[in-house]
């Protein structure tokens, strides 16, 4: 199972221009252990490079519980047959989940984050308490969206996160045609 790490860019210093402009929208994010895994957990499905992977492992899990059910003893239960189709999901969401908190607990540099980015007419800019990086538009790979967050990839596996409970409703706006 793959981990999506968050954004890691260096700090532009020499860029003096993005300093003089004002900004369109502002909101803030505090990445914590529950942020990154929700990042985790759909940010794969969504992106089409990783949507016929895991479409390929249920295929796969449907025809081993179609074996399962052909090749085991008559007298074997539905329950059973039923228990293996759905606790092998359930124990690849457990292990991804272990695997996310792991590598969140590991590294300093994603607890504890608090981030606020700022959009302008051509590119957003975010500053944490450990960087501040500058993207352009044109960059972002992806734009997912949720119920309750948006979800900006820049690449198949670096993204911020916009929760949109702190988003006005033109920024929303934006960002919807932004994703267009």
């Amino acid at each position: 199972m793959q981990v999506v790490i968050f954004i890691t860019f260096r700090y532009n210093r020499d860029d003096r221009r993005l300093s003089h402009m004002k900004f369109l929208y502002q909101t803030f994010t505090d990445y914590n252990l529950e942020e990154f895994t929700r990042f985790n957990m759909i940010v794969p499905l969504r992106i089409s490079k990783y949507r016929p992977k895991i479409l390929a492992v249920c295929y796969i899990l449907m025809i081993f519980s179609g074996f399962l059910r052909v090749f085991t003893a008559p007298g074997t239960s539905a329950f059973t047959y039923l228990l293996v189709v759905f606790a092998i999901p359930l124990v690849l969401v457990y292990v991804s989940k272990r695997q996310c908190r792991r590598v969140y607990n590991a590294n300093p540099q994603l607890q504890e984050r608090h981030s606020v980015m700022r959009f302008y007419e051509d590119h957003l800019q975010e500053t944490s308490n450990q960087q501040s990086v500058d993207v352009p538009y044109s960059s972002i790979a992806h734009l997912v969206e949720t119920r309750t967050h948006f979800y900006l990839m820049t690449a198949a596996n670096q993204g911020m996160i916009i929760i949109k409970n702190n988003c006005s409703a033109e920024l929303i706006h934006f960002l919807q045609d932004l994703k267009q």
